[in-house]
């Protein structure tokens, strides 16, 4: 979006241009009606390591207190002149890995993502994404991959407090700032245009705010989503309350987006008045110990073979323990039963959560039971209900009605959630500073102070059910922080054995303190030492690889247990049998991406456009088409093969949703589509993708 008076200088006719400005400047002074803020002032972003080229315009990383920018004039090698903006003085020669080349948030990029790291432990469910991106770009990516199609949006905004906790236009805003609401409304206000591009039609936003913003925020979200309804939830976030600002504070505030006619999903708990008692949900769990640490030499006596009848698979004994001998021998048969031993996804023994003795009670209860065959691992799945249900049960809390075909118990569904939230919520459970906040995040990390007043992970996990009931949802949090609502969606996986998505964007910044403690020892933007210490590498990233292994960065055991009224009997060491795949967002050249060379970095976002299943293969050029066995869409590079391609697709009916043709005409292009079956949905490489990303389009910031 342009600053109104760049345009109004366009205007040819002086006297028309004279008029207008001066009409523009009374209405900007005097306007008395609705949500008055300065939504043209431009927003920038300045990168490090994009190609710097004559005419860009750029700041120089090693001098931050320095936010003079220029233009650079020429390029030769690794060096490039630079000098006041708009004339042909030359003031300096710097080397090109020393500048920052700035964006306006109206001039187009072309992103790709590159890979760096996964977490696997989810068999064949769904990838959760974290992506490290400036988030305006990042939600431009995500229009192209989802656009309708995610569920919830949960935010949690800076809060424009004033304690320079949130950067713009690469300067930190502070108390001081005259301009700090109105740049506060323009950063958003950009953002939740294109967030609103990115939700389903019964999608749910959920942004949270302190007294702040709160009302500027309320005005904003009534403007830009009128057809919807907005509720707000007052939160106890600090019982103990902070009286720095007069009366002593204990809330802070989540306001729901929600359409026409939205109902809350149930929960057993109305969050202000009904006791907190534990959930009382079936919670079948992999008998399988997780976390990266609990291999067979942790307790040798819980790794031993659980024997199955090869026809009813049902769980008729539990062998002795494996012998200390190598793993290679391990038996697929004992006593004439199949051997079902607890492998891990790495291929080595594991252990189980409870012994043999135990185990053959439970099953005899009907509360193990063998739930399906695990090819990849070359062993069976087996679930157990852990001791809190089994308690409700005894209680009288939960009832078995009947048994399964497996044997396994079938439970009531009195158990069901009954209630509808408050907009008032009260939990110790909620406390920012307590268990599921500061508290959880220093276990996980193993060290405190990276991270202040970070998000409840079950408030958070709160939020979510009460917004979506659906098991499958796509949930998004482009203010990722330290990755809490990753964490909440794993929770609720686990709770009901859902396979809900995450996708989480955050930045790399360093905090004002750090950053300046860093530049005095000659670290800056860009340089290893510097980016180490930003909030994607130091803080979100370790977290959600710590939240979903159950071991912290130092390699240790994360010590402590989820609340049992959301997670009955599951240590933080237990993690999480889910998926994650971690990307820097990078920025492309759009004739390299013509030419099809940059492929390899818009792979990730084909991959996930289509579900996020799997994984995604560069193209080796040596082929005709890319259609990953174990993921859900596929690439045509050689029309000359597209009924070959067709038929390949067809064969894959049930696994691919998802194909793009590589073509320069557009008409070549629907006559492939006639050659791929109808159910899928069909894209054109690279043009729609470059189309995509001039980010000025209607279609895109309408």
């Amino acid at each position: 979006m342009a600053r109104i008076e760049d345009l109004i200088d366009e205007i040819a006719d002086s006297k028309l241009r004279e008029q207008i400005a001066r009409e523009v400047k009374h209405l900007k002074a005097h306007k008395r009606f609705g949500l008055v803020y300065e939504e043209h002032v431009p927003e920038t972003v300045a990168l490090f390591g994009l190609q710097v080229r004559p005419g860009d315009v750029v700041l120089v990383r090693t001098e931050p207190d320095d936010s003079t920018r220029w233009e650079v004039k020429s390029v030769e090698g690794d060096k490039a002149e630079i000098g006041p903006i708009g004339n042909g003085e030359v003031v300096a020669v710097v080397p090109t890995r020393d500048l920052l080349v700035e964006k306006r948030f109206e001039e187009p990029i072309f992103p790709g993502l590159t890979s760096v790291g996964t977490v696997e432990r989810g068999g064949d469910k769904p990838f959760h994404s974290v992506i490290q991106a400036e988030n305006f770009h990042a939600l431009q990516l995500l229009v192209y991959t989802h656009a309708g199609k995610v569920d919830v949006i949960y935010i949690d905004p800076p809060y424009n407090t004033g304690d320079k906790s949130w950067k713009y236009n690469n300067r930190f805003v502070d108390g001081n700032d005259a301009y700090r609401h109105s740049k506060w409304l323009a950063m958003m206000e950009k953002r939740l245009r294109l967030a609103r591009t990115l939700l389903k039609l019964d999608g749910v936003l959920i942004v949270t705010i302190d007294e702040h913003e709160v009302h500027h925020l309320g005005m904003l979200l009534e403007e830009l989503f009128p057809d919807r309804v907005r509720q707000l939830v007052t939160i106890v976030m600090n019982p103990s309350g902070s009286s720095r600002d007069g009366l002593s504070r204990v809330e802070e505030y989540a306001l729901f987006v929600a359409p026409e006619g939205w109902t809350p999903s149930l929960t057993h708990d109305d969050l202000l008045t009904s006791p907190t008692g534990s959930a009382k949900q079936p919670a079948w769990e992999s008998l399988l110990r997780r976390g990266s640490t609990w291999y067979r030499a942790m307790r040798p006596n819980l790794c031993y073979p659980v024997l199955l009848d090869r026809d009813t698979l049902s769980i008729v004994g539990a062998g002795q323990p494996h012998p200390d001998v190598e793993e290679d021998n391990v038996p697929t048969e004992v006593d004439g039963h199949a051997a079902a031993w607890p492998v891990r996804s790495d291929g080595r023994l594991g252990i189980w959560r409870v012994d043999g003795n135990r185990l053959m009670e439970l099953a005899a209860k009907g509360y193990a039971y063998v739930s399906r065959a695990d090819e990849r691992r070359g062993t069976w799945t087996i679930k157990y209900l852990m001791s809190g249900t089994i308690q409700a049960i005894e209680d009288g809390e939960v009832e078995v009605v009947g048994r399964g075909e497996k044997g396994e118990v079938i439970l009531s569904a009195d158990s069901r959630p009954t209630k509808t939230a408050k907009t008032v919520w009260f939990r110790g459970s909620h406390t920012a500073g307590g268990a599921g906040g500061t508290q959880s995040l220093t276990s996980f990390l193993g060290t405190r102070g990276r991270f202040d007043f970070p998000k409840s992970v079950y408030a958070v996990f709160d939020a979510l059910q009460v917004a979506s009931a659906k098991q499958d949802a796509v949930v998004l949090d482009f203010f990722a922080g330290s990755g809490t609502t990753l964490h909440s969606v794993a929770m609720l996986n686990a709770q009901d054995g859902g396979r809900r998505q995450c996708i989480l964007v955050t930045n790399n910044d360093v905090s004002d303190p750090e950053a300046k403690a860093l530049n005095r020892q000659g670290h800056f933007v860009g340089d290893p030492e510097y980016e180490a210490q930003g909030i994607f590498d130091a803080v979100t990233k370790p977290r959600v690889e710590s939240a979903i292994t159950g071991v912290r960065p130092d390699g240790e055991p994360v010590e402590g247990k989820y609340l049992d009224q959301y997670l009955p009997d599951h240590a933080y060491a237990d993690g999480f049998d889910q998926n994650v795949a971690f990307f820097r967002m990078d920025y492309l050249e759009p004739d390299l991406v013509e030419l099809g060379r940059q492929y390899e970095a818009i792979a990730p976002l084909l991959w996930m456009a289509a579900g996020s299943v799997g994984s995604w293969e560069p193209w080796s050029g040596k082929v005709p088409w890319s259609a990953p066995v174990d993921s859900s869409y596929a690439v045509l590079f050689d029309e000359a093969e597209a009924a070959a391609f067709g038929a390949y697709v067809e064969s894959r009916s049930e696994e691919i949703t998802h194909v793009w043709i590589v073509t320069d005409s557009h008409s070549a292009f629907l006559d492939l589509q006639e050659e791929l079956p109808g159910h899928v949905v069909v894209g054109q490489l690279y043009r729609d993708y470059l189309r995509n990303f001039v980010i000025n389009a209607p279609g895109v910031l309408g």
